[in-house]
C-alpha cells in the first residue's frame, strides 16, 4: 500500500502530525513516501516528530487512507 505526497501532506495536515519536525526532516519524510518507503516506516518517522499519537494510530490512519 501506498500514499500519493498529496494525500500525506493533507494527513499531516488534518491530523497535526509532525509539529515538532523541522523542514528539512519534513522534507526528507516525503522523499521516503517518494521511494516507496512502507507505511509502517511513514508511521514510525511522524510518530518521532509529533505529540499525541501513538505510532499504531498513526499506522491505522495511513492504513485507512492508502491508495490500494
Amino acid at each position: 500500500m501506498k500514499l500519493s505526497t498529496n494525500r500525506l501532506y493533507n494527513l499531516c495536515n488534518k491530523y497535526q502530525w509532525f509539529t515538532n519536525g523541522d523542514n528539512t526532516q519534513y522534507g526528507m519524510m516525503f522523499e521516503r513516501n517518494k521511494a516507496g518507503a512502507s507505511l509502517e516506516t511513514l508511521a514510525t518517522i511522524i510518530w518521532i516528530c509529533s505529540d499525541g499519537w501513538s505510532e499504531q494510530d498513526i499506522l491505522k490512519i495511513l492504513k485507512e487512507e492508502a491508495d490500494l
